[in-house]
């Protein structure tokens, strides 16, 4: 392992760089974490994604947002829209691309839990049939960027009359959920394997391309069993990418709350793009049991875990403003693949719900998003 040091724009502080070639991860690859860039200049490095040019404000879609952590990226987004720096357009943006009416149906329930009762009108919401890339450019066109997963949690549910039902009654097409939807139904779903996913993908790159969005941002969900097919299919249609992927087992939190904001100190590592993925670990990927809301109790499950040696927990909602902020902080006209990772030790803390707190979010997208900016600045 060689590991060398690099010099950080806006003077005056270094962060660790390390090339690796050992392992799971076997490209080499910038890393940085969040204590590498706490009291640094890395947190006033300019941005050069699109809050490079805040008044040139980027309208973005959302594919999966029924999902819980595309729900979660959506209501982000909303709020990143509704505040000025950060580039992201509020008026007829972000747009939901779902199925069937169930995916706007996940969708509203979380942003009412998660994001104080926000909701996305029918204008923000698109129902594509993802079979037919045609189809899905005309529901993108305008916008500049999009968020993808891999493989989706899929749902066989009715065609929502009056949309593309133009086979007759009682059409079946499948719901695509970004990450997971508690209480979606599984029968009748295909494997995680099977060629429908990357059918779907390809064809939602392709309409992304066709409709000349500028940068996709795609989210390697746990279910995904060959990452390579979906970064070969990335690099043959040639969109600027950043590729987001984790090792770490995922929660959910149960009592989120925007305020909450950042609650994992994230370890990003940065690989080239097209670079050699493998699967990550499947049993290890992914613990939707595990939903402490309770943050005396997630402190104590971190030191335990930190205490055993077993692999930190990451926040699915942490990994949803991770998407958000590559958007503003990367530059748009580049790909690159980002492998993240929870750290071990004490969990960050807004002090949102505590009893003396007064302190008011109306003015953060994300409350410790800069923790975040720093981090990918300094990559």
């Amino acid at each position: 392992m060689v590991s060398a040091a690099r010099s950080l724009a806006y003077a005056g502080t270094a962060a660790a760089v390390t090339l690796s070639g050992v392992g799971a991860f076997t490209a080499p690859r910038a890393h940085i974490n969040f204590d590498a860039t706490r009291g640094s200049s890395a947190l006033r490095m300019k941005p050069k994604g699109c809050a490079a040019t805040p008044l040139e404000k980027k309208k973005v879609a959302v594919f999966g947002a029924g999902g819980y952590l595309g729900a979660v990226l959506f209501g982000f987004l909303q709020r990143a829209g509704s505040l000025y720096g950060t580039g992201i357009a509020g008026i007829s943006s972000p747009r939901a691309i779902c199925s069937t009416g169930a995916g706007a149906e996940g969708l509203n329930k979380v942003l009412a839990a998660q994001f104080k009762w926000a909701f996305a009108s029918e204008d923000l919401i698109r129902l594509v049939d993802t079979t037919d890339a045609a189809y899905i450019e005309e529901r993108v066109k305008g916008f500049d960027a999009a968020v993808l997963g891999t493989t989706y949690r899929l749902e066989q549910r009715p065609v929502t009359p009056n949309t593309y039902d133009n086979k007759g009654v009682n059409q079946k097409t499948y719901e695509i959920y970004l990450d997971d939807r508690y209480g979606a139904w599984d029968a009748n779903v295909p494997a995680d394997d099977d060629d429908v996913h990357t059918v779907i993908f390809r064809n939602s790159v392709q309409a992304c391309k066709g409709a000349g969005l500028s940068h996709l941002v795609v989210l390697e969900t746990h279910r995904t069993v060959n990452p390579m097919d979906f970064v070969s299919i990335l690099e043959e249609e040639g969109v600027p990418y950043t590729y987001i992927r984790t090792a770490s087992p995922m929660i959910k939190d149960k009592t989120y709350s925007f305020e909450k904001g950042i609650t994992n100190k994230l370890d990003v590592s940065r690989l080239a793009a097209g670079s050699t993925l493998t699967r990550f670990d499947a049993s290890n990927c992914d613990d939707p049991g595990d939903t402490r809301g309770d943050l005396s109790s997630r402190l104590s499950g971190k030191k335990e875990a930190s205490e055993s040696g077993h692999v930190q927990t990451i926040n699915r909602e942490d990994l949803a403003a991770l998407c958000v902020q590559s958007l503003m902080s990367l530059d748009w006209e580049e790909s690159r693949i980002l492998e993240v990772k929870a750290e071990s030790g004490e969990i960050l803390s807004t002090g949102y719900g505590t009893k003396r707190s007064k302190k008011v979010f109306d003015k953060e997208w994300c409350p410790n998003s800069d923790l975040l900016g720093g981090v990918l600045a300094a990559l």
